[in-house]
């Protein structure tokens, strides 16, 4: 991997934006072509692999090459510096925590261990490609030509936008709509995580649990068990208190050091 501080391109929005479009794509092709149920995604073995390992599997390891070929590894995995203080690493820890109540909470006893299997896998890829996708390559191109707070906005919508796919492939408009509020939400969770830990990988990890939490509730039917309740509750928790934290992150330049108010 070409892990440089100087990329070979340089970063700039539409390069990022046209990343994260090729991506969208990939996973919209890839469903079109395996005729995916998105509602259906977690219910078998064979519909994990064809709507959640091979679609994001492809995309991943196209971010991988469009990554290398970009030069752009050091800024898409890590920050500068962690540019953010301490205690905004509450909001990651809860979200995640929630993702692991989740998934402990299930009953995976009433499941095939290969459906497990595959489900684990694929939120695994989900939690790096996505990242990659949104916290990675386009929030360096973002970062080419605008300051933090269109960084955060940009990428956080986007995020939520690439969830819109989701109503052409049997989800409701309804329930859509809120996916995509809720991971434009959700998306600020991530943001925090990788400027409060000064690394992408935090965010890659609860990203893949809490999806790993979700898949395997609605596999096992357990959403109504302690666990899953439990982690139900801490990640909106966490959501709200990344959400809060921006009026003080923002106050923060890409080196750590505090801003004045009017500066920021």
């Amino acid at each position: 991997m070409t892990d440089t501080a100087t990329p070979r391109v340089k970063p700039a929005l539409w390069i990022g934006m046209a990343v994260f479009v090729a991506y969208a794509a990939i996973i919209f092709v890839m469903w079109t072509v395996n005729d995916v149920d998105y509602a259906g995604v977690q219910d078998s073995t064979e519909q994990a692999v064809d709507g959640v390992v091979i679609p994001v599997g492809i995309g991943a390891v196209f971010l991988i090459a469009v990554t290398t070929w970009l030069g752009w590894w050091h800024p898409v995995l890590r920050e500068r510096r962690r540019n953010a203080p301490r205690w905004m690493l509450l909001a990651p820890l809860l979200f995640g925590l929630g993702g692991l109540l989740t998934v402990a909470g299930s009953d995976l006893g009433a499941i095939p261990a290969s459906q497990i299997t595959a489900i684990l896998v694929g939120v695994a890829l989900v939690g790096f490609a996505e990242e990659m996708a949104a916290r990675g390559v386009l929030l360096t191109g973002v970062r080419g030509a605008y300051g933090e707070v269109m960084v955060w906005f940009v990428t956080c919508l986007m995020f939520g936008l690439l969830h819109a796919m989701n109503a052409v492939f049997g989800q409701g408009l309804g329930q859509t709509a809120v996916q995509v509020l809720m991971a434009f939400l959700f998306g600020s969770v991530f943001y925090v995580a990788r400027r409060a830990t000064g690394t992408i990988v935090v965010g890659m990890v609860i990203h893949a649990l809490w999806d790993a939490g979700s898949l395997l509730s609605d596999a096992t039917d357990s959403a109504d068990a302690v666990g899953p309740s439990l982690g139900g509750i801490l990640g909106p928790l966490a959501m709200i208190l990344a959400v809060a934290a921006l009026f003080t992150i923002f106050r923060y330049d890409l080196d750590g050091k505090k801003k004045d108010l009017a500066a920021a």
